[in-house]
């Protein structure tokens, strides 16, 4: 969807196609099949202006076009392996049809390495083949488009990824021309990094919770060193998603098979998974035990900003919850119906959701930090408060009377020393 609004934008005329029909009916009338702020009020003025149309047939939307992009899932197998059906059959599909002109195919799927120059093989005949990965966040993912960082092309020469590279000339953004197999591991590393980084945050903030520390001055402070860099140092749950847990899998998977060792992979994931299980286990410590409790949620989407619940690592603590004996009231503003574990229910409100015995926040919505602490104890039948995304202001709740521990933000903060001017000789 934000490719389709974001060369729009860029003065192309663009044909979408869906092989779910329902999905097509609604994007003609303007119904995005995800949230994002504005994206809806984007989408129809293209859809008035011409800019934009839609196709159920893939013969009429792909037959004329000089560029035709394939941005279709991977998800994970349970082996990690990447699940390439949809790209194939794709694929597959375009080859069937007798086009006007040689197109240029972009796969903007995100791929293991090799898979481009494999699939290319048997297209030679018909179409050139290019690797554009996109590099965009859910919740934002029309924005970014249009402000990459930069543009990665892999093709077999810089003459066959021309047609694709004209499409964002405007933007005036560096360009990196490369090879496939090197595009497609730009995109996945890109992310891998980005995870560990998250999972590196997370071990700090436990750190400085078994030492006294305050997580947000020691990863501010660390963040401030411009070989490190701040983004993705904000300790939390995990990290979730349709993205980085699927390509730190895929290529855990792959160097697995390459024989290359693949422990920083590995580890990424194990660390991962073992902190939402550590969410629970504070709110355990605090209640003493959590059997036969119910206990509030704020947040079910894996961000804030999305309605996606796809792998939030929320669902897997509701599970946990559920396991260990507790049952749980949940709320999120972008989410009204949704199949949860069993002893959960959805709430109307989040005040409606702390009406619980402790409460635990799981998504950084900035309407729960908008809360007043006093209207959310007068509902809480015991002052707990888990906040496992760090949004909400923690000298206000324990000010409030409230038991309230962050990620890194131990349940007690340690006394200051009083300031004093310090010489370095």
């Amino acid at each position: 969807m934000a490719c389709t609004i974001g060369f729009a934008t860029l003065g192309w005329r663009v044909v979408g196609h869906d092989i779910q029909s329902d999905r097509i009916e609604k994007l003609k009338r303007g119904i995005t099949p995800y949230r994002e702020q504005g994206i809806e009020e984007q989408l129809r003025a293209h859809l008035a202006s011409g800019m934009v149309t839609f196709e159920e047939s893939l013969e009429a939307a792909a037959l004329e076009a000089d560029v035709i992009i394939i941005a279709v899932g991977t998800p994970s197998r349970d082996d990690g392996s990447a699940d390439l059906s949809a790209l194939h059959m794709a694929l597959s599909q375009l080859s069937q049809l007798d086009f006007k002109s040689f197109p240029t195919i972009v796969i903007r799927s995100t791929v293991p390495p090799g898979t481009c120059d494999r699939v290319a093989e048997d297209m030679l005949d018909w179409a050139a083949l290019v690797c554009a990965p996109e590099f965009l966040r859910e919740g934002s993912a029309v924005t970014d488009f249009l402000n990459p960082d930069r543009i990665v092309v892999g093709a077999e020469n810089t003459a066959a990824a021309l047609p694709y590279v004209r499409l964002f000339e405007s933007l005036q953004k560096p360009v990196v021309f490369t090879s496939r197999c090197n595009a497609e591991l730009i995109k996945s590393c890109s992310n891998a990094f980005l995870a560990l980084k998250i999972s590196f945050a997370n071990e700090v903030a436990n750190l400085c919770d078994a030492t006294g520390a305050t997580a947000d001055d020691v990863l501010r402070g660390i963040g401030y060193d411009r070989r490190i860099g701040r983004d993705f140092l904000a300790p939390g749950i995990g990290f979730g998603g349709p993205c980085f847990e699927k390509d730190v899998k895929s290529m855990n998977y792959v160097a697995s098979q390459k024989n290359t060792g693949s422990q920083l992979f590995a580890a990424t994931l194990r660390a991962n998974d073992a902190q939402p299980k550590r969410m629970v286990s504070l709110l355990e410590d605090a209640c003493g035990s959590i059997e036969g409790l119910e206990i509030g949620v704020w947040g079910l989407a894996f961000k804030a900003g999305t309605d996606d619940i796809r792998d939030s690592l929320a669902l897997v603590i509701l599970d946990e919850l559920s396991r260990r004996g507790a049952k749980t009231i949940v709320y999120d503003p972008a989410i009204h119906v949704a199949q949860l574990p069993a002893g959960s229910r959805l709430a109307a409100s989040a005040l409606e959701a702390a009406e619980a015995d402790a409460l635990l926040v799981l998504t950084e919505w900035p309407e729960f930090a908008a809360i007043s602490p006093s209207s959310v104890k007068k509902r809480l039948r015991q002052a707990i408060l888990i906040d496992g995304r760090n949004v909400l202001d923690a000298d206000r709740y324990r000010e409030e009377g409230f038991f309230y521990h962050g990620v890194g933000r131990p349940s007690a903060m340690p006394e200051r020393e009083p300031s004093v001017s310090t010489a370095v000789v």
